[in-house]
């Protein structure tokens, strides 16, 4: 059983500067997360962006290879705007596998947002 006198001498003995230290990396951390959550919230646009004329949508021709499937152009976040990435061939992950195609999301509080084509 922890006595009165016990009790008093460890709180006499927590050192003060090690609490304020405390206080200031849980003040980072903080901080941080919030940070996080601003950019992730900076991906949406009023407008979706269209492609250039340049970039082919469609492949570009027969498969290279018999198992090829065409990846459609994508979109990627870099540095605060959505870039164009070329559509490329690429072999399923798995036997069965097939592509869904990337698009485009409307929220009506933030505007459009991009989500990545994925293998299924």
């Amino acid at each position: 059983m922890l006595t009165r006198h016990f009790v008093c001498d460890f709180v006499a003995d927590i050192d003060l500067s090690k609490i304020y230290v405390m206080k200031k990396i849980m003040f980072v951390i903080i901080v941080l997360l919030g940070l996080s959550l601003v950019k992730a919230d900076a991906q949406y646009v009023k407008r979706k962006p269209v492609f250039s004329i340049n970039l082919s949508v469609g492949a570009p021709g027969p498969p290279p290879y018999r198992e090829a499937i065409w990846i459609e152009p994508q979109w990627r976040w870099r540095n605060g705007r959505y870039v164009e990435v070329a559509g490329h061939w690429a072999k399923a992950p798995r036997r069965g596998s097939t592509w869904v195609a990337g698009r485009w999301a409307y929220t009506n509080r933030r505007g459009y947002r991009w989500h990545n084509g994925y293998w299924k």
